[in-house]
């Protein structure tokens, strides 16, 4: 009998913290290693690195530096590729898609790039010209781009950065518990309102702090919370305007957690305030578990939530909007 070689496949990213990105490959390798030999470039991040190299082995692991470029982290990935022939390399994020496209063009093996979203708007003209630009010569050396909603393809079509012919979508999907799932309790005490979220620039948490207010304005008798998950570079500036619009007593921050399911399912509803997605996963999440969604309607919240049938999307300039979707909840 004919044994087939695996193929061989070098994931990079440049994020092995708490993420949508890192959550999605741990998703895959564990999924798939029984059939792929994977290996992973990735940061020493909590949490991780180590549950990628509880998959891979740590001989199959290689450390590179977080959201940062360097040739000598790339000239080491030049050696491994070759020393360890590998097959395929995919990148996941615009600074793994640096190392990745730029390996393909010195090993000649094909390059698999995937966006999960194109973090852009923060940029000014110059920055985003420049981005465009580096994109668009680094798709010469990408075999294929994945996308991970029909929003996302669009905005990568529009924008130039790649000949739609290589452009595939691919969702991203998450494994489902059955014996997690909300059961509603009319009697409430506390109305928990859960978001996870990084506190930075896209994921807009600066949002909760009207929408907070115009729950109070609606009815100051509504005892809700809202709880949020996670952490970013911009957590302490966050809890100090928590503090000043008094807000204490309403925004809670829970940290981050590797397993969410339990605060999901003793949660009200879920809110997403973000000016863009490529695949929401904590809004996939919070559907599985059969939480109501509340979300702005942007890229990637609005190829997940249908307006009225499976959650409710707002304007992102409109908090009134989203505080009358959870009053009406």
């Amino acid at each position: 009998m004919i044994e087939h070689q695996k193929i061989k496949i070098l994931i990079i990213t440049s994020r092995a913290d708490f993420g949508g990105g890192p959550k999605h490959i741990y998703s895959l390798i564990k999924e798939l290693n029984s059939k792929i030999d994977f290996a992973i470039a990735c940061p020493k991040d909590y949490p991780y690195f180590d549950l990628y190299s509880k998959i891979v082995g740590f001989d199959n692991i290689v450390e590179i530096p977080h959201r940062k470029f360097s040739f000598s982290y790339l000239f080491l990935l030049i050696k491994f590729v070759k020393k360890n022939n590998i097959h395929i390399i995919h990148s996941h994020g615009k600074g793994a898609g640096i190392y990745s496209r730029l390996l393909s063009s010195f090993t000649g093996v094909n390059a698999l790039h995937t966006f999960h979203g194109i973090h852009i708007d923060q940029y000014n003209f110059l920055t985003r010209l420049l981005y465009l630009f580096i994109e668009k010569i680094l798709a010469l050396f990408t075999k294929r781009f994945i996308t991970v909603s029909d929003s996302e393809k669009d905005r990568v079509i529009k924008l130039k950065i790649a000949d739609k012919k290589k452009i595939i979508k691919i969702e991203n999907g998450i494994e489902i518990d059955k014996n997690k799932v909300v059961k509603f309790n009319s009697d409430l005490n506390v109305y928990n309102i859960i978001t996870v979220s990084r506190f930075d620039f896209a994921k807009n948490s600066d949002l909760l702090f009207p929408i907070c207010k115009e729950l109070n304005s609606f009815d100051p008798k509504f005892n809700y919370a809202v709880n949020i998950l996670g952490d970013g570079e911009l957590k302490d500036i966050f809890e100090q305007k928590i503090i000043s619009n008094e807000l204490t007593d309403k925004i809670k921050l829970l940290g981050t957690q590797i397993d969410i399911s339990d605060i999901l399912i003793n949660s009200f509803c879920y809110i997403s305030t973000s000016k863009w997605e490529g695949m929401p996963l904590g809004v996939i999440e919070a559907m599985a578990a059969g939480l109501p969604i509340i979300a702005t309607n942007v890229l990637g919240n609005k190829d997940v939530v249908k307006n009225n049938v499976n959650g409710f999307l707002f304007d992102i300039n409109n908090p009134r909007e989203a505080a009358e979707y959870i009053i009406k909840l």
